[in-house]
């Protein structure tokens, strides 16, 4: 492993799926280390950070949204879920609970090396810098939006949704988590709040609000924002 590589560490406790992701990521050029349970999960975190973190949530000696929870108490680094549970809950729990994208069992790998990408670039880190998406320009420091060169007139709602999910971009964020932030705690129930203002986000942002290529649903658990 040389200095410059992407830093990987794995938290699964079934090994052939360990090896397989080792095997898997190591002939991509990443730096693996493999956990075989929660608690020694944390005291791999607990010595070199790593760039990412794939985790399992069914470990045998701790549930993986409790170990999520008490890694986003201290650090925001980037962790995909990798899970054999596959109910819309449980994704939404997961994420909730700070997972930045979530992978059911059995995955492709080219989708799983895809999302790792997209994980370690994700520019929602410095969204305070202007960000082009395709022909929109967002400038967070001046509050302005233009399309083609032209001011872009949002509600101060709509600004603040789209300034959320910037800061999130390409992180699958739920109705909840979009709710809390923008209307506030009280209000983490009003999915609908979330429709007709990503709707209304669409229709003045997309090219084609039917078929969004920026605003996309991440159906039952809530949107991303994709950089194109």
């Amino acid at each position: 492993m040389t200095a410059n590589q992407p830093h990987i560490l794995i938290i699964e406790d079934d090994a052939s799926m360990a090896r397989f992701l080792q095997t898997l990521l190591r002939s991509h050029q990443y730096g693996v280390e493999a956990a075989a349970g929660g608690a020694e999960g944390l005291r791999c975190l607990s010595g070199r950070t790593p760039d990412l973190v794939l985790l399992d949530l069914g470990l045998g000696d701790m549930d993986g949204v409790a170990l999520l929870r008490e890694l986003r108490a201290w650090s925001a680094m980037p962790v995909i879920v990798i899970s054999a549970r596959e109910r819309e809950a449980e994704k939404v729990e997961a994420l909730d609970a700070g997972a930045d994208d979530y992978l059911t069992k059995p995955f492709g790998a080219q989708e799983l090396l895809a999302r790792i990408r997209v994980a370690l670039r994700r520019p929602g880190r410095d969204a305070e810098l202007p960000l082009q998406l395709g022909d929109i320009t967002v400038d967070p420091a001046a509050r302005r939006v233009c399309k083609g060169g032209e001011p872009l007139h949002l509600t101060p709602t709509e600004y603040k949704l789209l300034l959320f999910l910037l800061r999130h971009a390409e992180k699958v964020v739920t109705h909840r988590q979009i709710l809390s932030a923008v209307w506030g705690p009280a209000h983490v129930e009003h999915h609908e709040y979330v429709r007709v203002h990503m709707s209304q986000l669409r229709q003045k942002l997309e090219a084609q609000p039917a078929h969004p290529r920026i605003l996309l649903t991440e159906p039952g658990i809530g949107y991303r924002l994709v950089v194109p």
